[in-house]
């Protein structure tokens, strides 16, 4: 209104003079009058001028829209600056979330900027809200306007310098025994951290209850899988009366046949092991002599399984041999499979080094096992640079059925989802961003509210961070150990948090490369029949945020 009418003034399509027509008082007749009058309209005329050319819309306070005070949002709200900048963007997206709506809905920009000077700390501070004010969103309906209030401008995070292409893993030689079932459904999950890496694939496959796999469909499976830039390569067992544990064991014969002068680890690993980040497992490794026997593994978290095993490494975090000692594994291989104590494959591995060599395993920090039941988000939330995560496929729930936030999930967790961030920043996944005295981002994992405080350094006992919290269910016992159940290997625990009091959750719920970055979306379930809330975060390198951001006018 005030540029249309300013636009006018400045036109000469309103002229003061006709204000003066005779049909006005004779008071405003005289001289005197018409000076004066003349004198207010110029200083209307300068006032006008001098309003904001900005015509983006205005946003009123949504406290009014958002009915009675949240907790919850009032402590989200306490940093926010008074500026408001408008996010740009449709909420189309929204309608492929399972959700019911509507929903309370923030959004925040996220660009990541390479720095060699950054470390992957186990948590790095933040002196801003994560993202800004909540509004109600229901896609389809009332949502006409250009972007969302009080957004806040694009975070910049400075984080370790990647690379703009994959790790080479081409020295790392990885191996499998699976069904083709089984491989097959996990087949997006081996894209997100093998394909286009170089590092090979070999998997011994069966059919369904050990059958003799199809031809047709092992060749079909392959070529599919390498069409994804993945070089694998499926295989029959060595031996037709071999069970699941024997095929295993095998892979040690499959994959030293297949060395080249460039292998320098041979790798073990389930169908439901995930890589988090290759650059960061193949940097892991180098800091090994791969020309000496090394056997390097890690111990199950839980202390019972390893009074009840020894100190093997485990099979579903990864176990990885040089060379050097996977020639002795292969040259003892009858023999070692049939003289073990032990059933499985990794123990197999285990008795056949112990046996033939005095190599002893030597822990590889970041692989993890994952022999843990009910809610894990103490491991996801730790900040801890993570190399591998087993048991995926056992998902969210707990003995309720239901996941930590009350939801009942899918089966598996989203990997292939909860990783696309690597895309982005290709060691960032679950990496911990604490945001003011209230928040913690675990990448790709969940987004914390701690409304009471726990944060604050002010407090007489400020939450331990460099703890893990203690979220899952209680361990067998070994009688008169001290060791609680864990501490061997993920160190002392902290007492979990009362969640949606001490702590609100707002967990992973989907996400998708778009716009040449990628989109997360957090969810909070609402309690007491308030709707949920929907977290969406967009991370985008700053090359690609330079080349599409707009300059303002």
């Amino acid at each position: 209104m005030a540029s249309h009418l300013r636009s006018l003034l400045s036109s000469g399509r309103i002229h003061f003079p006709n204000l003066l027509a005779p049909r006005v008082p004779a008071i405003f007749r005289s001289r005197r009058a018409i000076v004066i009058f003349c004198a207010f309209s110029l200083a209307l005329t300068f006032t006008l001028w001098q309003l904001p050319t900005d015509h983006s819309p205005q946003f009123a306070n949504l406290e009014d829209d958002l009915g009675p005070p949240n907790p919850n949002r009032l402590a989200l709200g306490q940093h926010y600056p008074s500026r408001q900048t408008i996010c740009q963007g449709s909420f189309d997206w929204l309608n492929e979330l399972d959700i019911p709506f509507p929903v309370k809905y923030a959004r925040r920009d996220i660009v990541v900027r390479s720095n060699g000077k950054a470390q992957r700390d186990s948590i790095t501070k933040v002196d801003e809200p994560l993202f800004g004010d909540l509004t109600i969103v229901e896609p389809g309906k009332d949502n006409d306007e250009p972007g969302l209030p009080h957004c806040l401008e694009p975070l910049f995070l400075d984080v370790p310098a990647f690379a703009d292409a994959p790790a080479d893993a081409s020295h790392i030689i990885f191996g499998a025994a699976t069904t083709l079932g089984r491989l097959e459904v996990s087949l997006p999950f081996f894209e997100r951290w093998l394909a286009h890496t170089n590092a090979r694939l070999f998997v011994v496959v069966t059919g369904p209850d050990d059958s003799a796999p199809n031809p047709e469909h092992m060749a079909e499976l392959q070529s599919r899988m390498r069409g994804l830039g993945m070089q694998v390569t499926l295989v029959k067992p060595l031996d037709r009366q071999d069970g699941i544990l024997e095929r295993y064991f095998s892979l040690v014969k499959i994959m030293y046949a297949h060395r080249n002068e460039n292998t320098r680890w041979i790798g073990f690993i389930d169908d439901d092991t995930f890589v988090t980040s290759m650059s960061a497992l193949v940097s892991a490794l180098d800091r090994y002599d791969h020309t000496q026997l090394r056997y390097l593994g890690a111990l199950s978290e839980e202390w019972w399984t390893v009074v009840l095993y020894g100190l093997i490494g485990m099979g579903g975090g990864g176990i990885f041999l040089s060379v050097p000692l996977a020639e002795i594994v292969d040259a003892n291989h009858d023999e070692c499979k049939g003289n073990s104590r032990m059933g499985f494959g990794d123990h197999k591995i285990y008795e056949c080094i112990e046996r033939y060599t005095k190599t002893p395993l030597t822990s590889l920090p970041g692989l993890h096992q994952i022999d843990i039941h009910g809610d894990r988000s103490g491991v996801f939330e730790s900040g801890r640079q993570i190399l591998t995560l087993h048991h995926w496929k056992e998902g969210y729930w707990d003995e309720n059925g239901r996941g930590p936030d009350g939801i009942r999930h899918q089966r598996w967790f989203p990997m292939d989802q909860m990783s696309l961030v690597t895309d982005v920043c290709d060691k960032c996944y679950l990496q911990r961003w604490q945001f003011g005295t209230d928040m913690i981002l675990s990448n790709g994992y969940s987004i914390s509210l701690y409304p009471r405080g726990a944060l604050s350094t002010k407090k007489e006992k400020p939450l331990r961070l460099d703890k893990m919290e203690y979220t899952w269910v209680t361990p067998m016992k070994v009688e008169d150990s001290h060791n609680e159940g864990w501490d061997h290997y993920l160190g002392p625990l902290r007492t979990p948090l009362k969640l949606e009091d001490e702590k609100i959750p707002y967990r992973f719920l989907a996400g998708v490369k778009v716009d040449g970055g990628v989109r997360q979306y957090y969810r909070h379930l609402g309690m007491d029949g308030d709707m949920d809330t929907v977290i969406e975060l967009f991370w985008i390198r700053e090359d690609a945020w330079k080349s599409t951001a707009t300059s303002p006018e």
